[in-house]
């Protein structure tokens, strides 16, 4: 073998080393953290501050229903350390295409939030959404809930209808799409990204070592 044929294999060797030992990093090392900036706006609906230890945000869909299953589990975790001002929750906005009620519900979540009760249609929308999921009246199922929450109806009613929060909401979609979320719920700890939609027992566990 001539030096030159040596040296042209040995750079082939060392490229193929190097290219293994980035795959080996991609896969077993520490996972990428997304933008802050991109995953808390600057009037997200959370329950503490973006300043605290731990920052938990969800992506969702009022209309998704892997996202209703998850809700139970995220209100247990805001239970949970809701007494914890380490502890944050942050829900941001991720309406679904093929979801013809995802806009009109996150407009009702939104218009509730003007007069301070955001969580509480938050929750109320996962809970009956096989109530109003594709039902061409949504929004007058909503209405009945922004009655129980004791809600100003009309002022409700005009702002979802008149899609007030349109840019607010697509906004918040088109932050989800710049971190790459294509499918709802999608939830970050401190900006890394989960896999699927973990147990009570994996939040906490994750949380708690971040609360260290």
């Amino acid at each position: 073998m001539s030096k030159e044929t040596k040296i042209i294999s040995g750079i082939g060797i060392l490229l193929f080393a190097l290219f293994a030992f980035l795959i080996y990093k991609t896969n077993t090392g520490s996972q990428v953290v997304a933008d802050s900036n991109l995953l808390i706006g600057q009037i997200s609906h959370m329950t503490g501050t973006k300043d605290a230890k731990v920052n938990v945000v969800e992506f969702g869909d009022y209309q998704c229903p892997a996202c209703a299953y998850a809700n139970p589990i995220v209100r247990q975790l805001v239970e949970a350390y809701k007494d914890n001002p380490n502890a944050n929750f942050v829900y941001r906005n991720f309406p679904l295409p093929q979801h013809s009620n995802a806009m009109i519900s996150a407009e009702a979540a939104e218009a509730a939030g003007v007069q301070g009760k955001f969580w509480e249609m938050h929750d109320m929308l996962y809970e009956g959404q096989k109530e109003w999921s594709g039902n061409p009246k949504a929004l007058e199922i909503f209405a009945g809930y922004a009655q129980k929450l004791g809600l100003d109806v009309k002022a409700f009613t005009d702002a979802v209808s008149q899609e007030k929060f349109k840019d607010t909401i697509l906004k918040d979609r088109s932050d989800g799409q710049a971190l790459g979320i294509n499918s709802t719920p999608t939830f970050f700890v401190n900006g890394e990204k989960l896999n699927g939609i973990p147990s009570l027992e994996e939040f906490k566990k994750l949380i708690d070592s971040k609360l260290q």
